[in-house]
């Protein structure tokens, strides 16, 4: 075991991690031969672990990934029946997707983050010899180069991983990398992130701490001390002497005399005049409105009451939430169950995300119940095939079926208007015998 371990390990390409240089730089040329990389991504990073309000945009959106329910289910509800053997196999792949993460929490959620932060969420899918999928990986994606020429040739490497930037770097074919890209664009071939686009707002507001930090922690406020008309030069003089000795902190302090009374004149005002609160808040929508957010998402409540945050936390839903969902979901259907360990797409199974699934199942049915008079319009096998589940036996199943005063009943058998209103005329008198 241990000497057949080695042979699969000198013919592995999953890079090994290299924690000590997480924060590597990587070009964003095309003078790499053709290869292009996340640029600033340590910058990007800093930004994502520094300031407090896109490390809860990024928790909050974390978490709900890695918590929403999922399922490998049937992909097309007309085609073949999937194999069931096949989709717990999937499913315990995802739910184990490497020795070292063993759970689908431990594994999303890194991929998750490089996803909002880089915008290139990137999954290795380790292979055996005989090209036979045994695992997924998580990658550092700021290590990763893409290559601007590939044309669509399955043998030609598309992706480039370097765990140093001028390391000899490990190449990839289309099938053996995932790269996840939430905004790609023709003229580039990499994604552009939500902190890129955020830029002034992020420095604007780690400035805005740090100028708000230095004012608290000041021993004296920004200014200027008159001391008055009485003061002579040798006066002020001694008592700047005094205050540097005794009094003063890190504060811009100036001294004059001479003139009518003694007064402070500050450099500048304080928070509350500077509209410090209101500026924040500023920065924080715009950094909400990038990442499908809104305000109560990250605990600002101010304003809020019931029926507005229903409508905000819809539209969260639908602004954010959803489409990273909907994108992670055809990224794990198409490159991994539509793997050629198992099948191709001819397996008709799919990865889904049941909250994102409920939420189109309801809008369709709040039309169709509209539409149809709350009258059904799927039996309860062609329900049951939709959601992946075996049909089951019995005609009854396989006719449509409305709720009734009295229950459930069968439309097989639908009694016309004119049935309906003659059951409903009262029954001939008997004639009555002659005496």
């Amino acid at each position: 075991m241990g000497l057949w371990q080695n042979i699969t390990n000198a013919f592995r390409t999953r890079p090994v991690p290299d924690p000590g240089t997480a924060a590597t730089v990587t070009s964003n040329t095309l003078g790499d031969r053709g290869r292009v990389g996340k640029e600033h991504a340590p910058r990007y990073r800093a930004w994502a672990e520094r300031s407090e309000w896109i490390r809860a945009a990024i928790n909050v959106r974390k978490s709900q990934i890695s918590q929403s329910d999922w399922e490998v289910v049937k992909f097309d509800p007309d085609g073949p029946e999937p194999n069931l053997a096949l989709m717990n196999e999937l499913k315990a792949r995802f739910n184990q997707p490497n020795p070292a993460q063993d759970s689908w929490r431990s594994f999303i959620e890194p991929i998750v983050e490089d996803i909002l932060v880089l915008d290139a969420g990137v999954i290795e899918k380790e292979r055996t010899l005989n090209r036979t999928l045994v695992g997924l990986w998580p990658v550092d994606g700021a290590k990763i180069k893409v290559n601007a020429y590939w044309a669509g040739d399955p043998d030609e490497p598309r992706y480039f991983f370097y765990r140093q930037p001028l390391d000899t770097p490990i190449s990839f074919r289309n099938e053996d990398l995932i790269y996840m890209m939430e905004s790609p664009a023709t003229y580039r071939k990499v994604g552009l992130s939500k902190l890129e686009t955020l830029q002034m707002a992020i420095e604007s507001e780690l400035s805005g701490h740090m100028y708000n930090h230095r004012q608290v922690t000041n021993a004296a406020p920004d200014g200027m001390l008159d001391l008055g008309q009485g003061a002579r030069p040798d006066q002020v003089t001694a008592f700047k002497r005094y205050w540097d000795a005794e009094v003063a902190g890190r504060g811009a302090m100036a001294f004059i005399g001479g003139t009518k009374e003694a007064k402070f004149i500050p450099f500048r005002g304080d928070n509350r005049e500077m509209q410090f609160m209101e500026w924040q808040m500023y920065l924080v929508r715009k950094i909400c409105a990038v990442f499908g957010l809104s305000p109560q998402d990250i605990a600002i409540t101010d304003s809020i009451n019931r029926a507005t945050a229903d409508i905000q936390a819809e539209q969260t839903e639908d602004r954010g939430l959803r489409p990273l969902l909907g994108l992670i979901q055809e990224y794990l259907t198409r490159e991994v169950v539509w793997d050629p360990t198992y099948g191709g797409p001819e397996n008709n199974l799919a990865f889904r995300f049941t909250r994102l699934n409920l939420k189109e199942s309801l809008t369709r049915a709040q039309i169709n119940e509209r539409a149809l008079g709350r009258i059904s319009w799927k039996t309860p096998n062609e329900a049951r095939r939709q959601d992946g589940l075996p049909p089951l036996d019995g005609d009854q199943y396989d006719s449509l079926i409305a709720l009734s005063s009295v229950g459930p009943v069968s439309l097989a058998d639908v009694p016309t208007a004119r049935e309906v209103m003659d059951a409903k005329k009262p029954a001939p008198k008997a004639p009555v015998p002659a005496a």
